[in-house]
């Protein structure tokens, strides 16, 4: 996906902005800074005052950003975030990631590092029965219909969606996604629970798959609550299939008389949160409303999982990287089309200089086919 180029001055100006109060600098600052005036800067931000190619630099130096940045539109970023909440700066903070993120997915997009499988055809939805239909036909698409989804990270990419898990501090800010072509880039805030993770995960997904603020066919006249309920939807059947989850229920009425520890063994088979499955056995009629208020304020401490005999891994730790984007990067140093520095940057410092692999030391008439489209070194 290649990012429109600004051609307006204000536009630079309104991204010099929007750059400089990310960073946390005043306009005296920055032009401090800069050598300049802070009227200046203040012609700068507002297009009245144009910028030489050396100031260009000297500003994306100082703020931290590339040339390329001040210059391009950035992506239209969907956030995830708790309703009723006013999150200006954690939204801020998200879009830069995300930002970041997806420039480095192009970068190793268009020197053919990097693929995934192209996203599945969806219509929109309109009903809740419509979004479990798309949720079992995601599911199909993977051969995994029934049981629980383990590897999320892994099974989303398969259908089209790269995705990342960073910290993005204790604040509302669940994830957020971008839509680059055909693929997607979805991160979630790995400060959250194990559970909601995944659940954060399986909402970016549908975000992707079904439809999103840039689609006119989603199927909805309606507000964004009613977008993002149908969303979450498709998230939890797609975590929690409705008949594999009753089929379960049954097999552990056999186990465990107490409803509160079958949910419980649900919630760590399934891993979700135990809000998303109380909420979710309502909806398929395993407990009533009146069960689920008791059960909201009886949540399960270690020792109740413990009791379970459940143990499993948790996924989507910060820094938690796409494995294709993760895979791209390291091909594309070791045939020598990136530097060593730019790969320990795109795999976030996750590695060393002494981690990384020998480059390859054949010509690229001697390598597999499929580096050869990678380019000459």
């Amino acid at each position: 996906m290649v990012h429109a180029r600004l051609r307006d001055w204000a536009d630079v100006g309104a991204r010099v902005a929007t750059a400089r109060e990310r960073a946390g600098f005043t306009q005296l600052q920055l032009a401090e800074r800069l050598g300049l005036s802070r009227s200046a800067i203040t012609r700068v931000e507002l297009g009245q005052r144009h910028l030489d190619a050396l100031e260009l630099a000297g500003l994306a130096d100082a703020l931290g950003r590339s040339v390329e940045w001040f210059l391009t539109e950035p992506p239209g970023t969907i956030a995830s975030h708790r309703s009723g909440l006013t999150v200006d700066q954690d939204v801020q903070r998200l879009e830069d990631e995300l930002e970041r993120t997806s420039r480095d997915v192009e970068l190793l997009t268009e020197i053919n590092a990097l693929s995934v499988p192209r996203s599945m055809d969806q219509p929109g939805v309109t009903t809740i029965n419509e979004a479990e239909s798309r949720a079992t036909d995601a599911r199909s698409e993977l051969g995994r219909v029934d049981g629980p989804l383990i590897d999320i990270q892994a099974a989303v990419e398969r259908l089209g969606l790269l995705a990342f898990s960073f910290d993005l501090g204790p604040g509302v800010i669940d994830g957020g996604y971008v839509r680059l072509g055909e693929m997607g880039v979805a991160l979630v805030n790995g400060t959250a629970d194990a559970g909601r993770r995944r659940f954060n995960l399986a909402h970016e997904l549908g975000h992707h798959l079904l439809a999103d603020e840039y689609t006119a066919d989603f199927g909805l006249g309606t507000a964004q609550d009613d977008r993002e309920a149908l969303i979450n939807a498709f998230a939890i059947h797609f975590l929690m299939p409705r008949m594999s989850v009753r089929r379960r229920w049954t097999e552990l009425s056999e186990e465990w008389e107490d409803i509160r520890t079958r949910l419980i063994v649900l919630a760590a088979e399934y891993r979700v949160s135990w809000s998303a499955v109380i909420s979710h056995a309502v909806t398929l009629e395993l407990i009533s409303h009146s069960e689920r208020r008791l059960l909201e304020v009886r949540r399960p401490t270690s020792g109740d999982y413990y009791e379970t005999g459940i143990r499993f891994e948790e996924e989507l730790r910060p820094i938690s990287l796409a494995p294709a984007y993760s895979q791209a990067a390291i091909r594309a140093f070791r045939r020598g089309v990136i530097s060593a520095d730019r790969t320990i940057e795109l795999l976030r410092r996750t590695v060393t200089r002494d981690d990384l692999p020998r480059p390859y030391e054949m010509p690229v008439e001697a390598l597999a086919p499929e580096f050869e489209d990678l380019g000459q070194p």
